[in-house]
């Protein structure tokens, strides 16, 4: 379920059966990656009230119910807190990576109906394949390692992982020389490249590269053929064997 699906809910308390309000905003704890409370504009003319996710049994397609203890439980005065944030600086909000490019501004987010968690913060502005894949607009939860109302700070996929002083550093012998010194460090071999002459590396020449021999026999005068012989025509004329 998306964030802005919440406003205009009717919260219900399940004790008494009887509608306490509808939601007019949300509050979202960054830090804590879930929806930490809901605004809620009463049904008679009275002051709006917060009421924390501990108050919330689950969030509905078509109504908030709270939990049986929840209706009963004090609500809290709306005030601005600047751990959380609203409508207004969830929308709109500037997410930048940690490397320093700027990924772009929050348009809402998706949530557990049931935990109230956060599943993820969705991007705007995203192309029509990337918002039919998913995958290019989507901030995960976990990404998010600082946030206020003024910025989301994110981990960029661009930052590389730092190599290894393993793999960066040449082998060396743990066998110290006759000298006793210890061992110059030695580089993997390269790989040796096929002769082009037709020999291997050996030396011995190659069963693929060799020329086949064949036996030159001298042929006898009865096998030989005869020698053809033509007859010049005239141009124009038809050949004919018959003589007039």
């Amino acid at each position: 379920m998306r964030l802005k699906e919440l406003r205009g809910l009717p919260v219900i308390d399940p004790t008494a059966a009887r509608k306490i309000g509808t939601v007019s905003d949300y509050q979202v704890d960054p830090a804590a990656g879930r929806v930490a409370a809901l605004d809620i504009a009463p049904t008679d003319s009275g002051p709006g009230e917060r009421i924390v996710a501990e108050r919330i049994r689950r969030v509905g397609r078509s109504a908030v119910i709270l939990t049986i203890r929840g209706g009963s439980m004090p609500s809290s005065p709306v005030d601005l807190n600047e751990r959380w944030l609203d409508t207004s600086t969830m929308v709109g909000l500037e997410v930048m990576g940690d490397d320093g490019t700027r990924i772009g501004h929050l348009e809402d987010a998706t949530f557990d109906q049931d935990t109230l968690t956060v599943d993820a913060y969705l991007l705007g502005g995203g192309s029509i394949l990337d918002s039919f894949s998913g995958r290019r607009n989507r901030i995960e939860p976990d990404k998010v390692h600082s946030c206020s109302r003024e910025l989301m700070m994110v981990t960029s996929a661009s930052t590389a992982a730092p190599v290894s002083a393993e793999a960066s550093e040449p082998v060396t012998s743990a066998e110290p020389t006759e000298t006793g010194e210890p061992a110059e460090a030695v580089e993997p071999a390269k790989p040796v490249k096929p002769a082009r002459s037709g020999k291997s590396v050996d030396g011995a020449t190659s069963e693929e590269t060799k020329p086949l021999e064949t036996p030159s026999v001298p042929l006898k005068d009865a096998d030989k053929l005869p020698k053809p012989s033509f007859e010049p025509v005239p141009d124009g004329h038809p050949v004919s064997t018959s003589k007039p």
